[in-house]
């Protein structure tokens, strides 16, 4: 959902010539190896990516392009590949488009550098992005996305950080347009998630939710939101073809759902 959607909002960061930004704040390595040990022990892949039935007729040119980065990538280095978020983003920038992409975790972030090494418009940065975002827009080119994906095994419950992180970033760049993902575990976390958000007085919030079980069941992930502020003309109603396509792929539990909602209008 998180790529297929980054897809969108870049692809319509495409309609004007001028150049775009996009910033990654926790970019991890970039691309990985569903064979390798990390993988293999948690799975995850196989509730997602592989339960995706490629033949079906695709409800959006974002799909389209999904499939054919991912392609890309495994022709390039391995069947086994999965893109991160920087891959997806790498492969819908033009020419004079640019990435910085900020990575706190040293190992990672050693390994992202070689990835990204040879392409001129990616700089990488060693960089904690709760200092670093702010720190770096806005951007020269004064459009562009970013995209906030912390690892939140280490955030509090509700993530009052990245809310602070949120609203320090558009305190500084109000018309940049801003992608943050998150997990659902359980639903009263996010009903104070989404509360926080709110009371930063930001408008134009859009959520879009897509979860597999129901949103209070105790055994974990239970699916995930992207809240998007600033979205494109449209995009809600693009995104809802998606998560509509995606969800019978990747559920079929009765209670399996997906949303798409304003939680601040203009």
């Amino acid at each position: 959902m998180k790529h297929i959607l980054e897809i969108g909002l870049l692809q319509a960061l495409h309609k004007k010539d001028n150049a775009f930004c996009y910033i990654d704040t926790h970019a991890g390595r970039g691309w990985y190896d569903l064979a390798a040990a990390p993988a293999q022990k948690t799975g995850e892949y196989l509730e997602g990516i592989r339960k995706i039935d490629t033949r079906q007729a695709k409800p959006s040119k974002w799909v389209e392009s999904y499939l054919q980065n991912l392609e890309k990538l495994k022709s390039q280095f391995g069947k086994a590949y999965y893109g991160g978020s920087p891959w997806f983003a790498l492969q819908n920038m033009r020419e004079q488009d640019r990435m910085v992409l900020m990575e706190w975790h040293p190992v990672d972030v050693e390994k992202l550098k070689d990835n990204f090494y040879r392409y001129p418009q990616v700089a990488v940065h060693h960089r904690d992005a709760y200092e670093g975002l702010t720190a770096l827009i806005p951007p020269k080119e004064k459009r562009g996305l970013v995209l906030i994906d912390p690892p939140y095994e280490e955030e509090r419950h509700d993530y009052p950080e990245v809310v602070e992180l949120l609203a320090k970033a558009y305190d500084k760049w109000p018309t940049g347009t801003y992608a943050i993902w998150y997990p659902i575990k359980d639903r009263a976390p996010i009903d104070r998630f989404e509360r926080k958000l709110v009371k930063t007085g930001i408008r134009k919030q859009l959520v879009c939710e897509l979860c597999v079980m129901p949103d209070d069941n105790a055994l974990g992930l239970n699916g995930c939101g992207l809240l998007i502020v600033n979205p494109p003309y449209q995009f809600a109603e693009e995104a809802d073809k998606v998560l509509q396509w995606l969800m019978p792929q990747l559920s079929q539990h009765t209670m399996a759902k997906a949303s798409v909602r304003w939680l601040v209008g203009e």
